[in-house]
């Protein structure tokens, strides 16, 4: 009985320092991230006044390269630039 005792307790002193309880959560699904989105792509290419951005089939006319950098970071897209 003494040994049972004794292998209990070192079981639960070894969880705790393992964190066991917290992967038993991640295990059962309850701390499990949930996976990012792939990013989303634009293709931009250089026009004679400016830049042009193919987004979701729509076209998105900008002035500057800086005005192309700003929209990407808004829109959460990642830009492959063709042509420049």
């Amino acid at each position: 009985m003494k040994l049972t005792h004794d292998l209990s307790g070192l079981r639960e002193r070894i969880g705790k320092v393992l964190h066991l309880d917290d992967l038993e959560q991640v295990l059962a699904g309850k701390g499990v991230a949930q996976p990012e989105e792939a990013p989303q792509w634009a293709i931009v290419y250089r026009t004679a006044y400016g830049f042009c951005c193919v987004y979701r089939g729509q076209t998105v006319e900008l002035q500057e390269m800086l005005d192309v950098q700003i929209w990407a970071e808004e829109m959460d897209v990642q830009t492959w630039f063709i042509g420049l």
